[in-house]
């Protein structure tokens, strides 16, 4: 699993742009995306900056906790059955 997402600033005609990376699934692999979000200027694109990443972490949160509490289930059925 790759874990990871953040922001870039790409420059076109003199004018800079929030863009959003972030890791997908596709086909079994991690792919690496990056998604526009408006100019850097905006605080209504900063503001969606921020939301994006923090659901992000918030998914990724999650899908370690689920992921965790799977493994903890694995190891206490393999004690009980010493």
């Amino acid at each position: 699993m790759e874990v990871g997402c953040g922001a870039r600033v790409r420059d076109f005609d003199g004018r800079r742009y929030w863009y959003f990376w972030h890791y997908e699934r596709e086909g079994g692999r991690s792919v690496r995306r990056e998604d526009y979000i408006g100019r850097v200027e905006s605080e209504r694109g900063r503001g969606e900056l921020l939301r994006r990443i923090a659901a992000y972490h918030g998914r990724a949160e999650r899908e370690f906790a689920r992921q965790r509490a799977r493994i903890a289930g694995l190891i206490a059925r393999t004690r009980a059955s010493e």
